[in-house]
């Protein structure tokens, strides 16, 4: 019979835990890794650019036939980036698959600490904070990266009238998960209080 952690969870949810925590991390780095074969060449680099209802021939009817429409997101490869331009688009491949490994790696060892029975504690309010912090400050350099990429992409091969049309999209989901959380942290870091003045008071 599996051992049960106080609050009910046994061994075999804590292994499953890390299993799918495990999963996460390799196809995060599975999928850098092919992202960076595409880019470190520097030839032919497919590139997302954002664009503002830009209207074009799309070759969607029968046989082929091009019809208009009108398109917010493309990707266009590029070669020869310049310097700038390149170290962006690693960036923007770099920076979320390494916060996306953070957070997991947190998540994980917080739910190991609270399946053996460790809730309000010092450890668990920082996991929770640097989960926050990592969710907050990758989506922003990502951003950063993404955006810079995106315009320096569009200058090699785009007309000025394109590069006029371009826009940015704010991720309003990582922004609110980057609240949420660090909110989860505040009320850890009150029940960590609360559990100290408790303990005081025996």
């Amino acid at each position: 019979m599996s051992e049960k952690s106080p609050f009910g969870a046994s061994r075999s949810d804590l292994w499953a835990v890390l299993i799918v925590g495990g999963v996460i991390v390799v196809s995060t780095l599975v999928g850098l890794v092919v992202r960076l074969v595409e880019i470190v060449p520097n030839r032919d680099v497919p590139v997302t650019v954002q664009l503002m209802g830009e209207r074009l021939a799309l070759p969607l009817g029968p046989n082929g036939e091009p019809l208009s429409g009108e398109v917010s997101t493309a990707t266009i490869q590029v070669s020869d980036m310049p310097v700038a331009t390149y170290v962006s688009a690693l960036g923007a491949a770099i920076v979320p698959a390494l916060a996306t490994i953070g957070v997991v790696v947190c998540v994980m060892v917080l739910c190991r600490n609270l399946m053996a029975g460790r809730f309000f504690s010092r450890a668990n309010t920082r996991l929770v904070s640097a989960v926050s912090v990592l969710i907050a400050l990758g989506w922003l350099i990502s951003f950063l990266f993404s955006t810079m990429a995106s315009n320096g992409a569009l200058a090699l091969v785009a007309d000025r009238e394109l590069l006029e049309s371009v826009q940015f999209r704010v991720d309003w989901v990582a922004v609110l998960a980057a609240m949420g959380v660090g909110a989860l942290a505040s009320a850890f870091h009150a029940g960590e209080r609360m559990q100290r003045d408790t303990e005081g008071l025996v």
